[in-house]
């Protein structure tokens, strides 16, 4: 009997390690895909308008992701007192965050953009232990730092000199802040329903509020540019990776892991949009450039360790 009871302890342990290692193996993905998202979407800000990519890349996800998840049988039915979660999510990410890091990107570098970026996890544990109770460890909070010190060391040059326009960063802590709140809805509706139905009508409701403002701004814009190829491809790209397959295993991985574990591994898109723009923009890495990967990956590590609540 005793034996009988073992067997079935083992079995929930590799259950539950394979589940997080999944996990773990879809955050990784969704920062891969964010991170050389800002590569994409530069070379699409050289052909079209922000409003131009952000509406074609949303009806692009929109229309794949409702068909394959009706197809599939993955479209969950929404409860009446979650559509107000689901119109608030939309507000946070698509909209708000895709403005502020659209627009953001036009007035700085990939990386610099990416580096504002990593400062969502610094926010996150005192936004789930807030709203969510979720609890919050020393070294959750050491381990976000140090890849953030780590992150700084990426993007800094020889001299010890970061530069940026002003505007853009304030565009991009815009979707900073965007994606904190994005992040706190989620958490509120992934338990409840599937990856594809929050993605499917987050991109739908985001869609539908990019749509006027398309028509108002960028319509004439885009019709004198027409379709170019050039402009489109990372378009797709965008709405495949970005909006379709990185949001779903975020989504997916906050469900196994939670908010800030997830979240922290943002921390890790500026080094890997730096190593994106080394190899496809001829962007240079430094020593010190290559330290600073080193301690975020350690961070990344720290954090995840497992202790009292602080």
């Amino acid at each position: 009997m005793h034996f009988f009871y073992f067997q079935i302890d083992y079995t929930n342990s590799i259950y539950h390690s394979m589940k997080n290692f999944l996990a773990y193996l879809a955050v990784i993905g969704s920062m891969l895909f964010w991170a050389i998202s800002f590569i994409w979407s530069k070379s699409a800000l050289e052909i079209y308008n922000p409003l131009t990519i952000l509406s074609f890349r949303l009806i692009l996800a929109s229309v794949l992701l409702l068909g394959f998840s009706k197809i599939i049988g993955k479209l969950n039915k929404i409860e009446k007192g979650d559509w107000r979660y689901i119109f608030l999510l939309s507000f946070f990410e698509p909209f708000l965050y895709f403005i502020g890091e659209t627009y953001g990107l036009q007035l700085v570098s990939p990386t610099i953009a990416a580096v504002i970026i990593a400062t969502i996890p610094l926010f996150l544990p005192y936004v789930a232990w807030y709203f969510f109770k979720e609890r919050v460890t020393k070294y959750k909070i050491y381990g976000t730092i140090l890849s953030f010190i780590g992150v700084l060391m990426v993007i800094i040059n020889v001299n010890m000199q970061l530069n940026a326009n002003t505007l853009g960063v304030m565009l991009l802590m815009l979707a900073v802040f965007s994606a904190v709140g994005y992040t706190a809805t989620l958490n509120k509706l992934s338990h409840k329903y599937n990856s594809f139905t929050i993605v499917s009508y987050q991109s739908l409701f985001g869609l539908i509020g990019f749509a006027p403002l398309f028509f108002i701004f960028d319509w004439s814009d885009f019709q004198q540019t027409g379709f170019v190829w050039q402009g489109l491809q990372p378009i797709i790209l965008l709405a495949v990776f970005g909006s379709i397959i990185a949001f779903v295993l975020f989504t997916h991985s906050i469900k196994i892991l939670g908010v800030t574990r997830s979240g922290v591994f943002t921390n890790g898109i500026p080094v890997l949009t730096s190593i994106f723009s080394f190899i496809l923009l001829g962007e240079r890495l430094f020593t010190l450039n290559y330290i600073g990967i080193l301690i975020v990956v350690v961070g990344l590590f720290i954090s995840q360790i497992k202790t009292k609540s602080v």
